[in-house]
């Protein structure tokens, strides 16, 4: 079907008369958008129009369409793109990726030029494995548009409801302080708290659990819960999940309810149960969500989840150098009541078995140490294989949270994720590629070589990788770090001509200066001054602001020149920092 030629479009681009100049549609977004990138290709004067019965590109909302599912169908010499309300926008950007465009990054984007536009005829409908897809990188939680073309759902995406809205939570997770506030009840019902180590844990503002074996607990979240689900009524999940931290209740009553339900998780099911039964009538449409992490995570042999309680298994404690299902390590296997130890992929398994509604929260970084090569490239795509094979229908990609992202190559690990939550099954390395070349340029070859290093070096070593370890990597040795940085030096040769493409290099670099920064200058007590404030000002450069989870770069730096490896030893409780840079 010839689209446009010498600048004359074969039709308009029509929506339906009441979405016609609304702001508020997602057909008239997606039709605005079309006239841009289709003029980008072509320079074709493409227009938007209402409904009419000449030849053009239709575009349509569909109810019977679930909220994130498409179609694109070329009939009779027109083209229709009909869908959900998302899915009606994933329509019109998946036209344009058929046609050529890539949405690389916010700020990078692939798009050809054409005298001729002309495609095959098409008859496709999709829709996403999982129902929830979500990532907490800057990129797509700050800028909404990406966060659209990358088809991301979830809370941390606060999509307008022109771009479609997303899935939010109207409480999100570790939920326990706003559904029973700590100081509110800490002096009056100290029978409130957790029992742990032979007293009440409430004191700590941040070492605590609930008593959920204590009858008083489930009116005083059914309260706070109806409020605030009152004053979020467009939200439709809310989080009833425990503090992060380990001290569970190991009050009798607490501990009697573990040894039956095989894992302290059925005491949680329990709880949470009753308070989602109350508040059904009042609210059917919500979800309400438990986390399975930690000393929860190990699935519950007797007491299943509600029809309308949801599961968020995470993997923290877990080796992410090898995927799930083939990795042999077991050192951070969850003990339960009985003494039995299970790790990740067991649990999972397990999970998938009891319960209708499984989500998985799924890790990506080094928390403590955000710049530093994480060598996980080759389980992203095997590891959501596996959780679409067991059922799981939401995942969230906790990741590098900082407002204008970081270094590690993270604008690549975000394209591929985004790619994979919607389709584990894609020819990911078909998107790596495209990506490198076009990002990269001419550089592509040496860095894609480097990080093929970093996983081959983890897969013949057998070596293991956890997200909140701060020793040095065995993959980041002196003698291999040399080899890296000739592969960066060719790198940036490469492209010395190219200001955008060496400077991407250059960022990409910054994760080799961190890893001699951090362990040959302040670990090792060196504190070469020059060093340290160059690579700081080339921080800022790349607009960098936060090196760790919880602690914004002044605090880091601060804590540096104390010793000490992280910003958060400098604050009890941890708190986190805003980046005051920005």
């Amino acid at each position: 079907m010839l689209l446009a030629e010498n600048r004359a479009p074969f039709g308009a681009i029509y929506v339906p008369e009441q979405d016609f100049e609304n702001s508020d549609s997602q057909a008239w977004f997606i039709a605005t958008q079309l006239r841009y990138y289709l003029a980008r290709i072509t320079t074709a004067p493409f227009e938007v129009k209402a409904n009419d019965d000449g030849n053009g590109i239709y575009i349509s909302f569909d109810k019977d369409y679930a909220d994130d599912e498409f179609s694109i169908n070329t009939e009779n010499g027109s083209l229709y793109i009909t869908g959900g309300k998302r899915g009606v926008i994933y329509g019109g950007y998946e036209l344009l990726e058929i046609i050529g465009c890539r949405f690389f990054t916010p700020d990078c984007e692939k798009i050809p030029t054409l005298t001729k536009l002309e495609i095959d005829d098409i008859n496709k409908r999709e829709k996403p494995i999982f129902e929830f897809r979500d990532t907490d990188y800057g990129s797509v939680t700050h800028y909404l548009k990406f966060a659209t073309q990358c088809r991301v759902n979830g809370r941390w995406n606060d999509v307008p409801e022109m771009l479609g809205g997303s899935i939010r939570y109207a409480l999100g997770a570790h939920s326990f302080a706003w559904l029973v506030p700590h100081h509110e009840y800490r002096d009056t019902h100290p029978e409130y708290f957790s029992f742990y180590n032979g007293r009440r844990q409430n004191v700590e503002n941040d070492h605590w659990q609930l008593c959920l074996t204590n009858p008083d607990l489930v009116d005083i979240v059914v309260k706070n819960a109806r409020e605030i689900l009152k004053a979020n009524p467009d939200k439709k999940i809310l989080s009833i999940s425990q503090n992060d931290n380990p001290y569970n209740c190991q009050c009798e009553n607490c501990l009697k309810s573990d040894a039956e339900e095989g894992s302290p998780v059925g005491t949680l099911i329990k709880f949470v149960n009753r308070v989602a039964e109350i508040l059904e009538p009042e609210f059917p449409d919500v979800m309400f969500d438990i986390l399975a992490y930690h000393y929860t995570r190990p699935a519950s042999r007797k007491t299943q989840t509600r029809h309308n309680v949801c599961v968020r298994l995470c993997a923290s404690s877990t080796c992410f150098a090898h995927p799930y299902d083939k990795c042999d390590d077991r050192s951070r296997a969850v003990k339960h009541p009985n003494g039995k130890t299970t790790v990740f992929i067991d649990d999972l398994i397990e999970w998938s078995k009891v319960c209708n509604r499984l989500y998985v929260w799924d890790y990506t970084s080094n928390f403590p140490l955000y710049p530093m090569p994480f060598a996980n490239w080759r389980v992203l795509q095997p590891n959501l294989q596996t959780m679409a094979k067991h059922n799981v229908k939401g995942v969230f990609e906790e990741a590098n949270c900082a407002a204008n992202g970081g270094v590690d190559f993270n604008e690549l690990r975000t394209y591929l994720l985004c790619k994979l939550m919607w389709n584990p099954d894609c020819d990911i390395d078909a998107y790596r590629k495209e990506f490198m070349e076009y990002y990269y340029g001419e550089a592509a070859p040496h860095l894609d070589k480097y990080l093929n290093m970093l996983c081959d070096f983890v897969e013949k070593e057998n070596y293991h990788l956890y997200i909140q370890d701060t020793k040095r990597p065995d993959y980041l040795s002196e003698e291999l770090l040399i080899t890296y940085n000739d592969l960066f030096d060719k790198a940036e040769k490469a492209v010395a001509g190219d200001g955008i493409r060496l400077s991407r290099v250059q960022k990409a670099r910054l994760s080799i200066r961190f890893v001699d920064i951090f362990w040959n200058e302040i670990l090792s007590g060196n504190y070469n001054a020059q060093k340290i404030n160059q690579f700081f000002t080339d921080l800022r450069a790349h607009n960098i602001s936060r090196l760790d989870e919880w602690s914004n770069i002044e605090r880091t730096y601060r804590a540096w020149m104390e010793g000490k490896e992280r910003g958060v030893h400098l604050s009890a409780p941890w708190r986190y920092d805003r980046e005051s840079i920005l």
